[in-house]
C-alpha cells in the first residue's frame, strides 16, 4: 500500500470520536443494519482477527440502547435520497469506492426513524460475547512525514478531522455542532471538510463553513475550487441564502492571486 493511501484510509477513520454512532452497510446483501457505538478511538493494529486476512484500520464498537433485528435495504435509502431527504450517503465516492463515510446527526436522526418504523421498541440488551481489547489511539503516530513536514494531504487531513472530531479549533470557526470530511458534490468531486451549526434551542442547523484544505500553497485552482463549492451549496442545500453559509481554507501560505481576490471581496462587501 503506498504512504499517500494509508494516510487516506486513516483520515476518513480518524472522524471516529467515544460514542459515536455506527452503522454496518452489508455488501453483498446490500443492507444496512445497526446501531452500535464507538468504544474507544479509532486505531491501527495489525494483530490477526480471521486467519486469512489481516483489517488493520480500526475502532471497537458496543451495543448501543437501539435493538433493531430488521435492517433498512440499499432501497430505502436510495428513496430517502431521491426525496432530498439524505445526501451525504454516498457509496460511490469521486475517490473512489469508500468502506467508511460520515453522515450528519440530522441524517443519522432519518434513518434512525427509519428503523423504528419497521421494529418494534424492544428495551433487551444486547452484548458483544468477545469485544476487542482496549487499544490506545495510535492513528496520528502513523501517518507519514517528511522531514518535520506533514508528508500528504491526507497526512493534514487526518490531523484535522482528528482534531475537529473532538471539538478543538471552536476559538476560530466558533461552536460548531457536527463535523464532516470528505462531503459529496454532484459536481464529481469531495468537499474536505463541512461543518454544521445549529440554533440551540431548536437544534436546526442554520449555517454552514466549508473548508478547503491543502498541504502546501492555496492557489488560484483550489480557490476555484472552493468557489464552486460555495455556489454548488448555495444552490442545492440552502436555497440561494448567503448568510448561511461561509467558506474556509487551511494551507502553509497562499498564492497572491488568491491574497488580492479576498481583499477585493472584502472591499466589495462594505
Amino acid at each position: 500500500m503506498h504512504d499517500n493511501v494509508f494516510d487516506g484510509l486513516l483520515s476518513r477513520l480518524a472522524c471516529i470520536k467515544e460514542d459515536d454512532y455506527i452503522l454496518m452497510y452489508i455488501v453483498n446483501k446490500k443492507e444496512l443494519r445497526g446501531v452500535w457505538q464507538a468504544d474507544g478511538e479509532p486505531y491501527y493494529d495489525e494483530a490477526k482477527i480471521w486467519d486469512d486476512r489481516v483489517y488493520p484500520f480500526r475502532c471497537r464498537i458496543k451495543c448501543s440502547k437501539y435493538n433493531f433485528s430488521r435492517f433498512l435495504s440499499l432501497n430505502d435509502i436510495n428513496d430517502l435520497r431521491n426525496n432530498g431527504k439524505i445526501w451525504t450517503w454516498a457509496l460511490q465516492r469521486a475517490s473512489g469506492s469508500n468502506s467508511m463515510f460520515s453522515i450528519s446527526n440530522q441524517e443519522f436522526e432519518i434513518l434512525l426513524n427509519e428503523y423504528m418504523k419497521i421494529n418494534p421498541f424492544s428495551m433487551e440488551k444486547r452484548f458483544i460475547p468477545q469485544p476487542s481489547p482496549f487499544h490506545e489511539n495510535n492513528i496520528l503516530k502513523m501517518l507519514h512525514t517528511d522531514g518535520d513536514l506533514l508528508k500528504y494531504e491526507y497526512t493534514v487531513m487526518t490531523h484535522l478531522s482528528n482534531a475537529f472530531s473532538k471539538c478543538e479549533f471552536t476559538n476560530i470557526f466558533g461552536n460548531y455542532a457536527d463535523f464532516l470530511c470528505y462531503v459529496p458534490t454532484s459536481l464529481g468531486r469531495e468537499m474536505d471538510i463541512l461543518l454544521l451549526f445549529e440554533n440551540p434551542n431548536s437544534r436546526q442547523v442554520i449555517s454552514y463553513d466549508i473548508i478547503e484544505v491543502k498541504r502546501d500553497e492555496f492557489d488560484i485552482h483550489a480557490l476555484t475550487q472552493l468557489v464552486d463549492y460555495e455556489s454548488w451549496f448555495l444552490q442545492k442545500k440552502v436555497s440561494g441564502d448567503l448568510n448561511m453559509i461561509r467558506t474556509s481554507a487551511i494551507a502553509k501560505s497562499f498564492s497572491d492571486d488568491v491574497v488580492d481576490y479576498v481583499k477585493k471581496t472584502r472591499k466589495n462587501r462594505k
